[in-house]
């Protein structure tokens, strides 16, 4: 097959290919008591082999699986690239995910060695052991914990492991390296899916390679900057950005969770990040409160400065130019009085964000590219390693996941399914080939299980998940995520989930924005005993019926919602409410607010 661009074909080679080009430079960054400590491309090299070789002296080789449980780590992205290079297959496994969700994973895959961050995550796997058959060993990354068992190693008495194997044998990381061919499996990632049980998706060496490459060949990231990475490597995203950065030449910030984002934002200041929509709609929606309880002129000073903030963006930077005359003036007024403040809670020196897992706001990103932050919404699923789609650089359509990535088909199905081809799909399922047929049909073609729309410029929508779409009892159907994004377009409103699937029409789950309702209360002179007193206040009520009713203005009659109610506790990980990419595991929130729900439909 041809391809449009020229691929080195194997993790093993894209990983010396940087490291040839980028040796000496700073490649991670991590946090510590003092300060800040960093690893360098060559040394990164040197710990990858003893990765390796320490799985070696193990007796782990080509076809192995070995498992990753950890919060994102440098060693992480070694223990990836050290499996890559020994043709051992690595298995990711989200950190938050509970003994039974990893104890199903770490079986499917029959991973025989396990790395984990941690005790917490270790005494996960002690605690499940015995329903473990294939699973040997288990290294641990970090020291002075207090687990003493034969089975149990120090990740530092594995790396003397590697060491002393190195210091005997004749073959070095290039050699193995250099064996490993394009088709040959890389990893098995299993989905974090909203329904049913996880899958092992099977992607190859060249489906990652190529990818990454094709990723960088479309936004065209700038070589020596600063990348802040936050998102588990266990989501397909964030792992592929972790390839892609270190292909180009970049360093970065590893932090392992998102609790310390805003704050680690401020500190590194980096040029690049990957996020999830949640993060930018609560920063938006933090901005919104604090200018709404500011006096009238800054109030107005705001609203002048996002009204030539739109201009500028809709005509010049959203079509990669830069503005002039008299409106460029306005705009360095406008980034002075305001702007500034927005861009410096991201660390004031983005350059643009990645923004994927979920659809993004079409208000959001204009809000913030009005501010000269500019995300980038891309698209793309574990099953196509997984990117297929990016708005360019140099014409964004907020609202839209941009055209596909160099190499990649795309096409709607009759029915409105998103399908793809390319160098990226998947190999298939783990031990499933029965899942594999539903999903690739006979022409090759992937289904996405998305409805989706193409315009005139090669541009792709996403419309909703079919699985999502809700059949009203009077046959109407309708797509919930776009009233969903319109709606949680509220500084009012948290998180959103729409039902009425068989019923006479929709009604609405509404977690509020507890903090913004708390300062509009005492603004407006309202006494209220506690949160659920607010909550079930009159006047709270009427708030958010305005504010619903306001937002789904422009939807038809049958998809607005009718009824809401309220759900106090926000939805949550931990709760098994979101996937660990925080995406809303609808059937579990309608099936724990049942009740709720039919009180909504008497009668019915």
């Amino acid at each position: 097959m041809d391809y449009e661009l020229d691929y080195l074909e194997t993790m093993p080679t894209l990983f010396h290919d940087a490291v040839s080009r980028h040796g000496s430079m700073d490649l991670y960054v991590r946090k510590t008591d003092d300060g800040y400590d960093s690893i360098t491309y060559n040394e990164m090299r040197d710990q990858v082999e003893i990765i390796g070789m320490g799985l070696h002296s193990l007796g782990y080789s080509a076809g192995n699986k070995v498992a990753i449980l950890s919060e994102n780590k440098p060693e992480w992205i070694m223990t990836d690239y050290a499996c890559a290079h020994f043709g051992i297959v690595s298995v990711p496994v989200y950190p938050t995910l509970l003994p039974e969700q990893v104890s199903y994973i770490l079986n499917d895959s029959e991973a025989s060695l396990v790395f984990v961050s941690n005790e917490v995550q270790a005494k996960k796997i002690i605690q499940i052991k015995e329903k473990l058959p294939y699973l040997q060993k288990m290294v641990i990354y970090a020291n002075g914990h207090a687990l003493d068992e034969e089975w149990i190693i120090d990740y530092a008495d594995f790396c003397e492991q590697g060491i002393s194997l190195r210091n005997k044998v004749d073959f070095s990381l290039e050699d193995e390296g250099a064996k490993r061919t394009k088709d040959e499996l890389w990893t098995i990632i299993y989905t974090s899916g909203t329904t049913g049980t996880p899958k092992g998706v099977m992607l190859s060496q060249f489906n990652a390679a190529s990818n990454a490459q094709a990723s960088q060949a479309t936004l065209q990231f700038e070589s020596g900057r600063k990348w802040l990475s936050f998102l588990p490597y266990s989501h397909s995203l964030e792992r592929i950005a972790a390839h892609f950065s270190f292909f180009i030449g970049s360093t970065i910030l590893v932090i392992e969770g998102i609790e310390t984002v805003l704050e680690d934002l401020k500190k590194f200041k980096p040029n690049y990040f990957v996020s999830v929509p949640r993060l930018y709609e609560k920063v938006h929606n933090g901005v919104l409160q604090k200018i709404h309880a500011g006096s009238f002129i800054k109030q107005k000073i705001f609203n002048w400065a996002t009204n030539v903030g739109s201009e500028v963006s809709t005509d010049y930077l959203q079509r990669g130019k830069e503005p002039s005359g008299w409106l460029a003036t306005k705009y360095g007024i406008a980034q002075k009085l305001v702007f500034s403040k927005i861009t410096e809670l991201f660390g004031g020196e983005a350059i643009m964000t990645i923004s994927g897992g979920a659809p993004l706001s079409k208000e959001i990103g204009e809000f913030f590219a009005a501010a000269g932050l500019l995300i980038i919404e891309g698209f793309g699923l574990t099953e196509m390693s997984p990117v297929t789609n990016a708005n360019r650089t140099d014409f964004v359509k907020f609202g839209t996941v941009g055209p596909t990535i160099p190499d990649v088909q795309m096409r709607i199905a009759e029915d409105g399914e998103v399908l793809f081809k390319g160098p990226n799909q998947m190999l298939g399922y783990f031990k499933n080939p029965e899942a594999t047929k539903e999903v690739i049909d006979d022409e090759g073609w992937l289904h996405t299980g998305d409805i989706g729309e193409i315009d005139d410029d090669g541009y792709l929508a996403i419309t909703d998940r079919k699985k999502n779409l809700i059949v009203t009892s009077g046959g109407k159907n309708v797509a919930p995520a776009p009233l969903e994004s319109k709606i949680s377009g509220s500084r009012y409103i948290d998180q959103v989930v729409i039902v009425g699937d068989k019923r006479k029409f929709l009604s609405a789950l509404v977690v509020p924005n507890l903090d913004a309702l708390e300062f509009w209360a005492k603004s407006n002179g309202l006494e209220f005993e506690d949160e659920s007193a607010l909550l079930e206040s009159d006047e709270v009520y009427n708030l958010l019926h305005k504010e619903i009713k306001d937002a789904q203005g422009e939807f038809a009659h049958f998809e607005q919602v009718k009824k809401f109610a309220l759900i106090e506790k926000s939805f949550t990980i931990e709760d098994g409410e979101l996937t660990p990419t925080l995406k809303i595991k609808r059937r579990v929130v309608e099936e724990k607010y049942r009740d709720k729900i039919d009180a909504m439909y008497p009668g019915t």
